[in-house]
């Protein structure tokens, strides 16, 4: 009993549970089950709210008992999700124990399978819905324990009042680990004739491949519109399973499908849908399907059922439908219409925002309302005058979020690359107190886990919207249906406190294609254009060379000279003409890193592929100096110069040099004179189907890194214009990772380069 003492606040009085049902009374009574009877009521919560509720009596005759309704308690109060039957509270009192459930209106899908009422695409959606109850169960989210329900059949899915499925009776399920490919449990064989695996039903050993066969009988129920077993008992068809296997493999299952639906099928979406429920019953457990293959599946039968009877994507006029009665949108043609639905549109009782692109592609947008809030405590729900919702989350400690998000979009453009982004905004003492809008993208370091990873990513750097707004991409997807699923965890943000949620918004990813393959030039090869001439001050270049120019050299040799490069200021620089004619200089490490503890975090060895004597290779610590010296004789006037970092990484950087750096000037500069780089390109989780190069909607930092043609990478890490007559240039830059909690470590430094944009 010492489940029930921790979970007290789902306790509700035998006094409240008759007034609910006025005594169990007749008039209450909706139905019996395995546990006992099942009654209709009102109960009203400590807020004062009255909600509609299914109370099961246990009655012991029935064979069930103290662990059945224990076992109950345990598993809904553990395992939440939309497709599983929401316990509400139980009491518990003397002999009565009663449990108590969210009133699902539409009762079971048993009572429909023959109805003529239920579409196919509506079964397909109960299917889908019962399936993802499931694929929950063996699959935990967030857990390291595998639940086996032990009793799958139609009976124990319930239909909500928009008909969602809702799987329910979990008096009989099993908890195993989930950590192993199988899952084995021995046990006393329960369950309901007709639907139990053949092979738990011999051995006693309970796997979860036990109730995807279970599954698989009761998607034949559906198809075929009858129950798994036949009231004659000189049937020869009176077992549904098997004659379904049989009609299958004959190629006969139009012979047994329920009359009216086959004339609404379209063919792919029957030969999906009977395929997996094919598979889910054969004999060996190895051959069936996984949960996740079954979801799969029929949301591809779904798929296939709605490209067939929708032709085309939901009109504009149907979303205007949807959206808020009080504030009706007046227009008088289509492109009014779509003029308005450009700066978007509130729909679906608030929870969502529909908006067009400038190309016209469906942008939607879920409130922050529909995650769900684990730390609940540390969440408040407050207007703000910038947000398309009527209230925000307010997280208090953005440090330890603990937030699962399970949405579903229902109104992108088909056959598009759209982006999932976190919308969200800091706020300090003052709740809504704006951050300086920049340009720059900031870093945030939000740690998350989309369901279907392995790991855990991290998004490093946010971007500022319009309107105040900030955006963090979670992963990027292709829509090959209009129906798209998310479930993704949101762990932590880094180095903040209190954040505001709006939602999660899906835009379309930009087409321009990002080769990440390309390689920059090398700037300084020999020009094919011979009539640049030689810098004015070509002499004072000279005479800093480290090897001797020959005397007798012509204009012409001087400057193809210039152009290939050459050694400066001892070894420490190298210099060159771009093939525009403008100087440009590579300086060594050794000349350029200065501060001496950054001296004291790098060792110096020779490398072959570099122009100069030694590299430096950082052994630890997260940030370092540079001194970039230039006098007035190595640029050139009136140019725009960037300053980029040359270096290799080392060769295993899984998991690491992702974080971006900041370089800020150091010393007599404001500290809001910073920059932020990256040493990697980031890389975007893709969910779905996806395609190859699809990681376009980058941050909008100047320059991602290339690598070069001679084997080096390079990043932007500043820039300046040179005046008319140019002067030294010496800028101290401190660079250091945004989180102060990685490490450099293998970074390869070979030195700085500076030429024109």
């Amino acid at each position: 009993m010492a489940l029930v003492k921790e979970l007290e606040h789902l306790k509700i009085s035998l006094d409240a549970i008759n007034l609910a049902t006025n005594s169990f009374g007749v008039e209450n009574f909706i139905g019996v089950g395995g546990f006992g009877k099942v009654y209709k009521g009102e109960i009203t919560d400590k807020k004062g709210l009255t909600q509609t509720v299914a109370i099961k009596r246990l009655d012991r005759k029935h064979g069930q008992g103290e662990h059945e309704f224990l076992t109950e308690i345990m598993m809904l109060s553990r395992y939440r999700h939309k497709n599983l039957v929401s316990l509400l509270g139980f009491c518990d009192e003397g002999e009565e124990k009663i449990l108590v459930y969210e009133y699902e209106f539409n009762g079971s899908l048993e009572k429909y399978l023959s109805s003529n009422d239920l579409t196919w695409v509506q079964r397909l959606k109960i299917c889908i819905g019962a399936a993802r109850g499931l694929e929950y169960l063996h699959n935990p989210f967030g857990t390291q324990q595998r639940v086996l329900h032990r009793d799958v059949k139609s009976s124990n899915v319930l239909l909500d009042h928009f008909w969602e499925a809702k799987i329910s009776d979990f008096g009989l399920s099993k908890i195993g680990p989930a950590n192993q490919e199988f899952t084995f449990l021995v046990s006393t064989v329960v369950g309901t004739l007709g639907y139990c695996d053949p092979l738990y039903a011999e051995t006693g050993i309970l796997t979860k491949e036990s109730d995807v066969y279970s599954f698989g009988v009761v998607l034949f129920e559906v198809l075929c519109g009858r129950l798994c077993i036949g009231n004659r008992d000189d049937d020869p068809n009176r077992l549904l399973a098997r004659l379904a296997q049989r009609c299958y493999e004959k190629g006969t299952l139009e012979d047994i499908i329920f009359n009216g639906l086959r004339e609404q099928m379209e063919p792919k979406s029957l030969e999906a849908f009977s395929s997996i429920a094919y598979q889910c019953l054969r004999r060996e457990r190895e051959e069936r399907p996984t949960m996740a293959d079954v979801l799969a599946e029929l949301e591809q039968a779904f798929e296939y059922q709605e490209n067939h009877e929708s032709g085309k994507p939901m009109e504009y006029e149907e979303i205007i439908q949807m959206a808020d009665s009080e504030h009706p949108l007046v227009y008088t043609n289509k492109k009014e219409l779509k003029l308005l639905l450009s700066s978007g549109v509130l729909i679906d009782w608030g929870k969502r925002w529909f908006s067009l692109s400038k190309n016209e592609l469906n942008c939607e947008m879920i409130s922050a309302s529909e995650f769900s809030f684990k730390g609940s405590e540390s969440v408040e729900w407050v207007p703000h005058p910038k947000s398309r919702f009527l209230e925000v989350a307010k997280i208090e400690d953005s440090h330890d979020m603990n937030i699962e998000v399970d949405i579903e979009t229902f109104f992108l453009s088909p056959g598009i690359t759209y982006a999932a982004y976190l919308v969200f905004k800091y706020c300090n003492t003052s709740y809504f107190q704006e951050p300086e809008m920049s340009s720059q993208p900031i870093f945030v370091g939000l740690k998350y886990k989309l369901k279907e990873a392995e790991e855990s990513s991290r998004s490093h750097l946010a971007d500022h919207t319009n309107d105040g707004w900030m955006l963090i991409e979670l992963c990027q997807f292709l829509t090959c249906k209009k129906v798209t699923k998310l479930e993704v965890s949101l762990y932590s943000f880094f180095g903040y406190t209190s954040v505001l949620l709006e939602g999660i918004q899906f835009l379309p990813v930009e087409q321009a294609i990002i080769d990440e393959s390309i390689q920059v030039e090398n700037l300084h090869t020999n020009p094919t254009n011979g009539e640049h001439k030689l810098p004015s001050d070509y002499r004072h270049i000279i005479k800093m060379a480290k090897d001797p120019v020959p005397y007798k050299i012509t204009h012409r040799e001087l400057y193809l000279l210039l152009s290939n490069g050459i050694l400066i200021n001892k070894g420490q620089a190298f210099f060159y003409l771009n093939q525009d004619g403008l100087k440009c200089c590579l300086q060594a490490a050794s000349a350029v890193v200065k501060y001496h503890e950054s001296l004291e975090t790098f060792h110096w060895i020779s490398v072959r592929e570099s122009r100069f004597e030694k590299v430096a290779v950082c052994q630890s610590g997260y940030e370092f100096r540079i001194n970039c010296n230039t006098n007035s004789h190595m640029l050139s006037p009136n140019t725009t110069y960037a300053i980029y970092l040359v270096y290799k990484l080392p060769k295993d950087i899984h998991g690491v040099f992702e974080c971006p750096l900041e370089v800020k000037k150091f010393h007599r500069y404001p500290e809001n004179e910073t920059k932020l780089f990256l040493l990697t390109s980031p890389k975007t989780p893709v969910i779905g189907q996806g395609h190859g190069k699809n990681l376009l909607n980058r941050p909008k930092i100047d320059e991602i890194p290339q690598e070069r043609k001679d084997g080096w990478m390079e990043a932007q890490i500043w820039s300046f214009i040179t005046d008319a007559a140019p002067s030294s240039i010496n800028k101290e830059l401190e660079v250091s990772l945004c989180d102060y909690q990685e490490k450099l470590t293998g970074l390869i430094v070979e030195g700085i380069e500076i030429r024109p944009k």
